[in-house]
């Protein structure tokens, strides 16, 4: 489920490193949608992580009803989200699936289908990624799917329609992802 399209989205960086310090701040369009937001993203599970979402405070607090346009704090401890920035041809979808479900071969083949379906709504799907589990191996990316897509456009299109919506239970997170690590499988 999504709740609606954001007015502006910040994910702060380290100026020194330009990683993320695993917080960012977002404003809706519509401030109405704030509250559904921060109750229906705050402890989402993402991965082994859990959201900690909140309204950004400027000095002293102030409940949501008396300020219900202050922009919505979203974190992750620990975890960092490295193509939040500009637009690519590759979508990062995260808290989509669980290291379990990839391990079995139906059921990784039915979620491949499922996501290339769901994907091709909104633009031509030039490839697709899903890291599996290997036992005894420290895979990178397993958990994340990575959906590439032949142009921007329909990745910007994918990445609107995708974000906040559910699959398995789970709301979906997206960021953009460097087209190049992808090529190398940098994951």
């Amino acid at each position: 489920m999504s709740f609606g399209p954001l007015k502006a989205f910040n994910l702060v960086k380290d100026s020194a490193t330009n990683m993320s310090k695993g917080y960012a701040f977002c404003e809706y369009v519509d401030p109405g949608v704030t509250d559904a937001a921060i109750q229906g993203l705050n402890g989402m599970q993402l991965g082994e992580k859990k959201l900690v979402v909140q309204l950004a405070s400027v000095g002293a607090k102030m409940p949501i009803s008396q300020n219900p346009t202050a922009p919505v704090t979203i974190q992750v401890p620990g975890f960092t989200l490295s193509g939040a920035g500009p637009a690519t041809d590759v979508l990062c979808l995260l808290n989509m699936v669980m290291e379990e479900e990839l391990r079995d071969d139906d059921e990784y083949e039915d979620i491949l289908e499922d996501v290339r379906e769901e994907c091709n709504k909104y633009g031509n799907v030039k490839s697709l990624e899903i890291p599996r589990p290997i036992p005894g191996v420290d895979v990178p990316g397993v958990g994340k799917i990575y959906v590439e897509f032949m142009s921007i456009a329909d990745c910007q299109k994918a990445q609107q329609a995708l974000t906040g919506r559910k699959f398995a239970n789970r709301v979906v997170v997206t960021s953009y992802f460097d087209p190049d690590r992808y090529h190398r499988r940098e994951f």
